[in-house]
């Protein structure tokens, strides 16, 4: 097709497209209908008896491939940034100790309960309360350090020996 005079300038992926159903197409392509051109066609409000005609149309448009690969591009970020708060969560739950909640004379410091790096590796937080119904103190329990050391793949476990060995370093 010949190029119009006042064609607009390349989009880089970075905007929604100005056709909607282009837009709808390219959000179910790496959505919900994980590179299915037909499906995703069909979520975007084609006719399913046209789907399997322009599915391979859309994906030949320059525009909207283009926007697939941001929003690919964008997906894989959110996966990379997900993946880390996993990691500093169990981070977390594998190096706070119940000395941390405590001042230097033994007692619960109350404060610290609101230092979310902290409270990320309590499992149970509770007043202890005495027969008059005054708090005397704090049942704090932590969660299972070695579970995110397992987790982490911070512990020495022996593989099985038809078990493929894989290691993932992510650096935090």
């Amino acid at each position: 097709m010949p190029k119009r005079k006042n064609a607009p300038v390349e989009e880089d992926g970075t905007k929604p497209l100005a056709n909607k159903r282009h837009e709808a197409f390219c959000m179910h392509y790496v959505g919900d209908c994980r590179d299915n051109a037909s499906a995703s066609c069909v979520a975007a409000g084609y006719k399913e008896k046209n789907a399997r005609v322009v599915g391979p149309r859309m994906l030949s448009n320059v525009a909207v491939q283009r926007r697939i690969r941001h929003l690919e591009d964008e997906l894989v970020e959110t996966e990379k940034l997900r993946m880390i708060d996993a990691v500093r969560h169990l981070k977390s739950i594998a190096t706070v100790n119940l000395s941390d909640f405590l001042n230097e004379d033994g007692t619960v410091d109350e404060s610290k309960f609101k230092d979310p790096w902290l409270m990320q590796a309590v499992q149970e937080l509770s007043p202890v309360i005495d027969r008059k119904g005054y708090r005397v103190g704090w049942k704090i329990k932590l969660k299972d350090s070695m579970r995110a050391l397992e987790l982490l793949g911070l512990t020495d476990q022996k593989a099985a020996p038809d078990q493929n060995n894989q290691v993932l370093v992510i650096k935090v």
